[in-house]
């Protein structure tokens, strides 16, 4: 009988063997990628490194060797906000290629790309990279939806979701996103001049749940209604308590399964948090189901009339043979749960960050709210009435629209775009042929792409503005205006590949220009009579911050983010008034 010791040496020995013999394979496929790669002898899918080696972050990085932090980073996610370029221009530079690099680990093999080139092809092609399984863990926890699905039930759910997002749509989005900043304006201003709050960016949260609900359910909200406070009978909470309490979870506790959470023990950490999103799990699908049910009455009733909102004009586009998707069978009532779910979930989450960055650059670069002013001023007089037109006011806002592209660039909310090969492909670029195995998970880094200096350096440059060696890497919103205008101002088209905020290709966000009309009405009403900036604080001597000060805190606040489901700065939701937490912000009426 071998000995317990012999047992234990034996099955380290063929873990052990195990992993070279993983490392191997990858460097095999790595060699014949072309692509450069970096040796990393380490499992960078072990769970409890996915758990812990975000937080551990900056330890790491203080307690590591340099070389050994510089490599090991490549392995925790968000490596692309907080690493930016260097990995490309460390290690696969000096391999002849600064676009992309593979990784040979112990673990899956991974290639990451800012090439342009590589981008738009892998974009281009759906049915070779797909999906990652992953994703659907956490944004197909209630059906089958356009994010999570591939295939010909991706190519059938898209044909519907993307006839859905129409003009109705987008005048309905625009005209609630006003409604909604009226009511933000006249809770922290009033009838004064001015007034200070720590919580702006709970309520850009609180505007853009609002307008997903009336927008896509059709179940408008008033900025101070109580009423939708209550749950209906036999719930313990409303729709939109149920949407908060999930999509504050959908980058972790979402994935537990509901027996789980519910029966969470009630003397252990966290147990409020996990029982409010039992309940949430259990109540949305039945809310949304229910909203479903009600809307086929109410077209029934109106002998086929729909609404202008997504709920109502997919349920319209879901009947069989209908219209321009004669032939195409319907959603199930599961998917137009799980795509309901889904635009929900990507449109609060994805709107909220960037409205929160957007806030807090111009509160950082004051000249970019002038900027902004002198347009909004051109189409919007001071003394013009209260009414926006969506029709005609939407098309005229081009620099509004080139703060956003801007504010996007720079802070992406998806900071890589994964896919997943089934099979082995080929990547015919000008670089040359690359091979990319089965198996192989590929990141499109957007950070990098955003950043290449090969494409965004001085770009568009305006009469008063002058070359810089690190352009690519400021704030400029002018880069997305085409030089010299035209007759009227046109927004800068990046080559193919080398600007996704939205993904691109076949799979592009069907809410892209859903999420371009809410960023714009809600800053043609915010900024149509008020300016924002940040407010001083008082320094350790008593005395208040200089402006080089307040510019230096607001650069760390934005440097100090995180990517969850998408990339957003840490300790600005969820504040109370006075408390250290968040950051104070003045609205004040402009002159």
């Amino acid at each position: 009988m071998p000995s317990f010791l012999a047992i234990v040496v034996a099955l380290l020995f063929v873990y052990c063997s195990s992993l070279v013999y993983r490392l191997l394979v990858n460097l095999f496929d790595a060699r014949k990628s072309g692509l450069p790669y970096i040796i990393i002898p380490w499992d960078q899918d072990n769970f409890f490194w996915l758990v812990f080696s975000v937080p551990l972050r900056p330890w790491l990085k203080r307690n590591l060797p340099k070389w050994a932090y510089d490599r090991l980073s490549l392995t925790i996610y968000g490596v692309e906000f907080h690493e930016r370029l260097r990995p490309f221009e460390q290690y696969a530079a000096p391999q002849g290629n600064d676009k992309s690099y593979a990784i040979v680990t112990v673990g899956a093999f991974e290639v990451t790309t800012r090439d342009p080139e590589i981008v738009a092809e892998v974009l281009r092609r759906p049915r070779d990279f797909m999906q990652l399984e992953l994703a659907g863990l956490f944004m197909g926890k209630f059906g089958p939806n356009v994010l999570t699905s591939n295939g010909d039930s991706w190519a059938r759910q898209r044909k519907v979701v993307a006839g859905v997002i129409n003009e109705r749509i987008s005048k309905t989005v625009f005209s609630e996103s006003i409604h909604q900043t009226e009511g933000l304006l006249d809770e922290v201003v009033g009838d004064g001049n001015a007034a200070e709050t720590d919580r702006i960016f709970d309520m850009m949260r609180r505007i853009t749940i609002n307008v997903l609900s009336g927008a896509g359910m059709g179940v408008s909200v008033a900025w101070n209604d109580n009423a939708n406070e209550k749950p209906s009978p036999g719930s313990k909470m409303t729709y939109i308590e149920a949407i908060k309490h999930i999509i504050r979870a959908v980058a972790g506790p979402l994935i537990l399964p509901q027996w789980f959470l519910a029966n969470y023990p009630i003397y252990l950490p966290g147990y409020k948090t996990l029982n409010s999103l039992s309940y949430a799990m259990l109540e949305f699908p039945i809310h949304t189901r229910s909203m479903l049910n009600e809307e086929r009455q109410r077209i029934a009733s109106t002998h086929g009339e729909t609404r202008s909102n997504i709920l109502s004009q997919m349920l319209h586009a879901s009947e069989p043979g209908d219209g321009e998707l004669k032939g195409f069978k319907a959603l199930s009532e599961e998917e137009m749960v799980g795509n309901l779910w889904i635009f929900t979930a990507a449109g609060f989450d994805t709107t909220t960050n960037t409205l929160a960055y957007a806030l807090l650059l111009l509160s950082r670069y004051p000249k970019w709210q002038e900027w902004v002013f002198e347009e909004i001023d051109s189409i919007m007089p001071m003394n013009s009435p209260a009414g926006l037109d969506y029709a005609s006011i939407f098309p005229q806002a081009i620099r509004v629209q080139a703060l956003l592209l801007e504010v996007l660039r720079l802070f992406t909310p998806t900071i890589h775009i994964p896919k997943q090969t089934k099979a082995p492909q080929k990547i015919q670029t000008s670089r040359g042929l690359f091979y990319i195995p089965r198996n192989c998970t590929i990141y499109l880094n957007t950070i990098g792409l955003h950043m290449d200096p090969a494409v965004w350096r001085n770009l568009n440059l305006a009469e008063n503005e002058e070359k810089s060696e690190t352009d690519e890497l400021e704030f400029r919103p002018t880069r997305w205006l085409v030089n010299p205008p035209a007759e009227s101002l046109q927004i800068f088209k990046p080559p193919k590949g080398a600007y996704v905020p939205w993904s691109a290709g076949p799979r592009v966000c069907p809410g892209q220009k859903m999420a371009q009309v809410e960023f714009t009405a809600i800053f043609l009403k915010l900024f149509h009579k008020h300016r924002i900036e940040a407010v001083p604080l008082r320094t350790a001597t008593g005395e208040l911050e200089t402006r080089t000060e307040v510019e230096s805190r607001l650069d760390a606040r934005m440097r100090d983010s995180i990517s969850m489901l998408t990339l957003q700065m840490n300790d600005i939701y969820d504040v109370e008034e006075g408390k250290d937490k968040g950051l104070k912000l003045r609205l004040s009426k402009r002159n």
